[in-house]
């Protein structure tokens, strides 16, 4: 007789992504009366638009030994949502009597594992915040966050091999001085500046 499957302790699948990734797994698994691996496996090939997935495939995901792409994932839900008479793009939730029930919730059973195997496939956590911006860059002696040039482009900056420096630009974003523009004529003129 062949072992029967159970959620994995949080000791070999710790908390994380694929952690409820396989939960959500399972809650379809254990309504379908928790079936045999061979007859998951076998049904997903005989449904409509099937995807075969193997038996060990099927284990693998129970257990969370393994992410796989989403149409094997798809089929794996499928599969348990047919022997369960459910269908996968209806309401997650579907009975009111359900202690679960949230009416403002009309996630399907398909797009909430899909949102799920995506943060796995991420490594996302399902609230993870977003990424906090960079620290601003400290003041160096050339102004903020560029440090002073060395090697060819000090050179360039000099003047070239020999050539005479420039005077320090003053303020974070100073870059160098303007050369000076040449002086206006002091009489009016009516030829356009173009």
């Amino acid at each position: 007789m062949p072992r029967m499957l159970r959620m994995p302790g949080k000791d070999v699948l710790p908390p994380g992504p694929k952690r409820e990734l396989v939960a959500e797994l399972y809650v379809h698994y254990r309504e379908a009366g928790r079936p045999p691996l061979p007859q998951i496996a076998a049904l997903t090939a005989t449904m409509p638009n099937p995807h075969k997935v193997s038996r060990e495939t099927v284990r693998r995901l129970l257990t969370g030994t393994t992410t796989s792409q989403w149409a094997v994932v798809d089929a794996l839900l499928r599969a348990l949502c047919q022997l369960q008479d459910r269908d996968p793009d209806g309401r997650r939730w579907p009975e009111p009597d359900d202690n679960r029930w949230d009416e403002d919730d009309p996630v399907t059973c398909r797009e909430y594992l899909r949102q799920l195997w995506n943060n796995d496939s991420d490594g996302l956590e399902p609230d993870e915040a977003p990424a906090t911006p960079p620290a601003a860059p400290a003041k160096t002696a050339s102004g903020w966050g560029t440090p002073p040039p060395t090697g060819a482009s000090a050179r360039q900056a000099s003047g070239g091999w020999g050539g005479s420096p420039l005077p320090p630009a003053e303020g974070p974003w100073a870059t160098s001085p303007l050369p000076k523009a040449p002086a206006r004529p002091t009489a009016y003129s009516d030829e356009p500046p173009f």
